[in-house]
């Protein structure tokens, strides 16, 4: 079972790819090397703490026909 942690942030949602702490890090790290590493978009900075995380976007409805929504065709 997986456990995901998200993050609302200035009406946008996160999902927190990895949490490490500020002292761990040497000073005048690079943060897009950090973001590449994590695999992340965001780097958000809270009580000496990083947190890793990617950008929701919202969903978008590219296209929808209604005589083929959950039918099988054989």
């Amino acid at each position: 079972m997986f456990n995901y942690q998200f993050i609302d942030y200035n009406g946008k949602k996160y999902l927190v790819k990895r949490i490490i702490k500020e002292s761990s890090l040497k000073q005048g790290f690079d943060q897009q090397v950090l973001k590449q590493w994590t695999m992340s978009d965001t780097l958000l900075r809270k009580d000496g703490v990083f947190y890793c995380c990617e950008t929701i976007q919202e969903a978008e409805i590219i296209s929808w026909d209604n005589q083929s929504a959950n039918t099988i065709r054989r």
